[in-house]
Parts: structure tokens; C-alpha cells; sequence
């Protein structure tokens, strides 16, 4: 056994529910909007998404445990995680891991539920050697860590009837892990956003995206500064003109990017309902929201 297996346990992707469901929503707080060079409304990587009644931390970039606990939306810190999901193992989308599971190792943690981690494969070499440096420092005090490994056609179905799938992306890998992904979310009642993660142009991301009432899609940069396995303007406008989502929100917004008016920008491409992001905006589908959202950037209608 390697010697993570001292410290994680593997099990299905079936998830236990702890209540039923009562509130048919999917709730999208971007904590962080930008991407790994952070400007002042553009920190790195940090999603909360409500799926119904269950909560979940999507890519913990640099200081997401942090803005989590600041913005209010969970006051239990390190306690108030169930489940965290990555889309790739690059430090802006995942370096808080060691964050939290040093935290978890407080004295002061007593959530017994476990801690679960969903990500591509690859995720367990790079628990793997976090622990060879740190060791039981990142152990859990209080209850067990487990670990998923995305494959092929694998999707988190939890009971209350939500539904968790994801998909590859283009996103060149050349460490720890051979691709990224991006994520569909269904609610018990139906509804759908996608993340992309982060990406260029590709089938995969054109087909989870098409109609869904959601889509939260990364913008990296201008178009003169276009750059492999990211998004521009030009390109996220020729996604949504191909996939027609409800509503779209940009984020994973570098400064030059983050500078501009992004929303008139993809006008020049796609007319649909566009959002830019910044840290602290929040989106929600379902529950007579219509993909409402509160703190927005510029917004076309």
C-alpha cells in the first residue's frame, strides 16, 4: 500500500443523504473570480455551490478557505466542508488543499462526517506527496478523508436527486495528472449549470453547455492576448452562440482581462444575457430565480 493509504479511504461515489430535499436550487458564490495573478476584485480560484440542500467547495485556489469564512456563506470554517471538487491540480485552482487539511488537524475540528475529495486522476499523487512532507499534520482529527479519482462516464449522484458529471476539457496536463475537466450540475428538479474549469475551445465543453440555464465559463484574457487552453472573448462567444445557454458568467478573469468591459467585448460575438464576475458575486438557478444573481460586474440583458 502507498503511504497515503495510512491516511485516506476510497470508497464509491454514492453519497449518503443526511436530509431530504426541500429547496430545488443550484446556488453558484464565486469567491474567486480571477485567475492566478489576482488583482483586488479578482483573487484566484474559489467556488461554493449549492446543489439543492448540499453544499460543496469547487477549486480551493490560494486563500479560498479564507474568503469562504469572510463571505459569510458557511461560519463553520473547516467543520462546514462535506465535499470538495477540482477541475485540475494546477496551484490556482488547488493550493488550499494543504490549507484545509492542516486545518482539519486542529483540535478544535469535531465534525465526524467525512471530509470527501473528488478530482482527475492524479489527485491521489498529489495527496501522496503532500504527505510525504507533512505527514499526519494533514491528517483529520476528527474524521477520515476519502478520495475519488474521476473516470470515464463516472458521475457524484447524490440521494436527494442532484447529480454531479464531469467532462473532459482543453486543458494541456504535464504533471501529476493527464487532463482537466469541467462539471455539470443537475438539481433534483432538473436544472443545470456548468462550469468550465479552465480551457480553450472544445466538443466537450460545447456539448455539457448547450441549453443549460447556467453556464459559468472562464474568460481569461483580451483576444490580442489569446492563449492556449484558455478562453478569450471571441472564442467564449462562439461557445455560447453554438450551445445557447440561459445565462452566462464570467470569470477566471486575469488582470487584462479583469480591466476591461468584458460583457461588451462578447457582444461583438454573441448577443445572449452575459455577466462578469468579481469575487463575491453569487448566481442561483432554479426556485423562480430565473439564473439570478446579486454583486455582479457589467451585465447585458
Amino acid at each position: 500500500m502507498s503511504r497515503i493509504g495510512h491516511y485516506i479511504h476510497i470508497r464509491s461515489l454514492d453519497v449518503p443523504a443526511q436530509y431530504l430535499c426541500f429547496i430545488t436550487m443550484i446556488n453558484f458564490h464565486i469567491l474567486g473570480a480571477g485567475g492566478a495573478v489576482p488583482t483586488p476584485e479578482h483573487c484566484p480560484a474559489a467556488y461554493w455551490v449549492g446543489l439543492d440542500d448540499e453544499y460543496l467547495l469547487l477549486d480551493p485556489g490560494p486563500g479560498a478557505l479564507v474568503r469562504l469564512v469572510k463571505s459569510g456563506l458557511n461560519d463553520e470554517g473547516v467543520d462546514g466542508l462535506g465535499a470538495i471538487i477540482l477541475t485540475h491540480l494546477h496551484p490556482d485552482h488547488s493550493a488550499d488543499l494543504l490549507a484545509i487539511l492542516f486545518a482539519s488537524h486542529s483540535v478544535v475540528c469535531t465534525n465526524t462526517t467525512p471530509l470527501r475529495l473528488f478530482g482527475p486522476p492524479g489527485l491521489k499523487v498529489l495527496l501522496e506527496k503532500l504527505f510525504d512532507i507533512y505527514g499526519s499534520w494533514l491528517t483529520p482529527r476528527s474524521r477520515s478523508l476519502e478520495v475519488v479519482e474521476w473516470h470515464e462516464n463516472q458521475a457524484l449522484k447524490l440521494n436527494n436527486g442532484g447529480i454531479i458529471k464531469p467532462f473532459k476539457v482543453n486543458h494541456p496536463q504535464d504533471r501529476l495528472s493527464d487532463y482537466a475537466v469541467g462539471y455539470h450540475f443537475t438539481d433534483c428538479e432538473g436544472h443545470t449549470a456548468v462550469f468550465s474549469g479552465d480551457t480553450g475551445p472544445s466538443p466537450e465543453l460545447n456539448k455539457a453547455a448547450r441549453n443549460v440555464d447556467l453556464l459559468v465559463v472562464e474568460c481569461s484574457t483580451p483576444d490580442h492576448l489569446a492563449t492556449a487552453g484558455h478562453m478569450s472573448p471571441e472564442t467564449v462567444g462562439q461557445l455560447c452562440q453554438d450551445s445557447q445557454p440561459r445565462k452566462t458568467v464570467l470569470t477566471h478573469q486575469y488582470p487584462a482581462a479583469a480591466g476591461l468591459n468584458l460583457v461588451e467585448e462578447l457582444s461583438k460575438f454573441y448577443d445572449g444575457l452575459v455577466c462578469q464576475a468579481r469575487d463575491g458575486s453569487s448566481f442561483q438557478v432554479g426556485d423562480n430565480s430565473a439564473g439570478s444573481g446579486s454583486e455582479p460586474g457589467p451585465e447585458r440583458n
